[in-house]
C-alpha cells in the first residue's frame, strides 16, 4: 500500500522525522517488553525503497526477541510467514575448525545469544555415516553412502537427533559416530549430496553454523567467518575430560595421537579440505573460556551491523 507522497510538516518536527529520509537502520532494545518488540518489528517494512529498487530498505534489529513469549510466543514465526527474505540476505555466522576446537559450543551459544538458528554440520556428517552403516554398505564406496545420505529421514528436535522413528542420538555422539563422520566426509559424492540439507537450514533471523567447510563452500557469502583453532595439547585435554564425564576411558597420548590424525586428515583430502575461508578471523581459543569467545564474536558481529548504537543504549 505504499506510494510516493509529498509530506507537509507544518512546523512540526516530528513530522519531518517521520519522512522516508529521516529512516536510519537501528536495533531495538525492547526492555523485555513485547510490545515494543512487536510494534517496532514493524518497522522493518519502512518505505525506503524506490520505483528503480536503487533504494533499499533499512534493516531492524530487536533484542530480545524472546520477550513476546508473554502474549504472543509464535509472533516471529508468524511474521515471517508473511514475508519472503531474499537469496542471500539471511545472516550467516560461519565457525570451522579442527575436531575439539570447541566450534560446536561456541557456534550454538552464540546462536542463543543472536536468536539465530544453528547448524551443527558435524551431526549431520555423523548422522549420515550412522546410517550409511545401518544400511550395510562399503563406507569407501562414495556413491552408495550419498544415495543413503541423500534420502536418510533425518530430524533435530532439542537436543536429539532422529533418522526416521529411530532416535540416533547416542551413536551419533559416540566416539565411533566421529569417526564414521570422518571417514564419509571425505567422499566427494557425500558432501556433495548434503549441501543441499546444509543450505536449508539459513532461515529468518539468522544462522550460525559450524562446521570444516561452512565458510569455504556452503556459505562462502557469509558476513562473519571464523576459523577457530586451539593446540593439539589442549584439544586432547578437553577431549579426555569430554571422556571422562562420559565415563570413557582413555589416555592423553592416544587422544592427542588421534587428533593430529585426524587433522591430518581433514587437511589434506581432495574435498573441500579444512583451511580458513578467505576474510576469516582467526581465534585462537586455547587459553579462552567459552564466554571470552561468545563475546569475541559478538563484538566481530556487532562491527558488521549496520545498526548505530548510542551511548546508554545497550543493557
Amino acid at each position: 500500500a505504499w506510494a510516493a507522497a509529498r509530506v507537509h510538516t507544518y512546523d512540526d518536527h516530528r513530522m519531518a522525522m517521520c519522512t522516508p529520509k529521516a529512516w536510519a537502520a537501528a536495533r531495538v532494545h525492547t526492555y523485555d517488553d513485547h510490545r515494543m518488540a512487536m510494534c517496532l518489528s514493524l518497522a522493518a517494512f519502512n518505505p525506503l525503497s524506490s520505483q528503480d529498487h536503487s533504494v533499499t530498505g533499512m534493516p531492524v534489529r530487536i533484542e530480545d526477541p524472546a520477550c513476546v513469549a508473554k502474549t504472543f510466543p509464535e509472533y516471529f514465526e508468524t511474521l515471517f510467514t508473511l514475508v519472503e527474505a531474499a537469496a542471500g540476505a539471511v545472516p550467516v555466522i560461519t565457525v570451522d575448525g579442527p575436531s575439539a576446537s570447541g566450534k560446536g559450543t561456541l557456534a550454538s551459544r552464540t546462536a542463543q545469544r543472536l536468536g539465530y538458528h544453528f547448524l551443527d554440520s558435524g551431526a549431520i556428517y555423523r548422522a549420515a555415516g550412522v546410517a550409511a552403516q545401518r544400511a550395510g554398505v562399503d563406507l569407501d564406496d562414495g556413491r552408495a553412502v550419498a544415495a543413503v545420505a541423500s534420502t536418510m529421514a533425518l530430524r533435530f528436535e532439542a537436543d536429539r537427533v532422529w533418522l526416521g522413528a529411530d532416535d540416533i542420538t547416542e551413536a551419533v555422539r559416540s566416539e565411533a559416530g566421529g569417526m564414521l563422520a570422518s571417514r564419509v566426509s571425505a567422499l566427494p559424492e557425500v558432501r556433495s549430496a548434503l549441501r543441499d540439507l546444509q543450505l536449508a537450514f539459513r532461515r529468518p533471523p539468522g544462522l550460525v553454523a559450524d562446521g570444516r567447510d561452512m565458510g569455504t563452500v556452503i556459505f562462502p557469502d557469509a558476513p562473519l567467518k571464523i576459523f577457530l583453532t586451539a593446540s593439539v595439547d589442549e584439544r586432547a585435554q578437553r577431549r579426555l575430560k569430554q571422556l571422562a564425564e562420559r565415563g570413557v576411558a582413555a589416555t592423553i597420548d592416544n587422544l592427542r595421537a588421534d587428533l593430529a590424525a585426524r587433522d591430518e586428515r581433514d587437511t589434506t583430502r581432495t574435498s573441500a579440505p579444512l583451511k580458513p575461508a578467505q576474510g576469516a578471523m582467526r581465534l585462537d581459543n586455547s587459553r579462552l573460556t567459552v564466554d571470552d569467545s561468545v563475546v569475541q564474536v559478538l563484538e566481530w558481529w556487532a562491527q558488521r551491523q549496520p545498526y548505530r548504537v548510542l551511548p546508554g543504549a545497550d543493557a
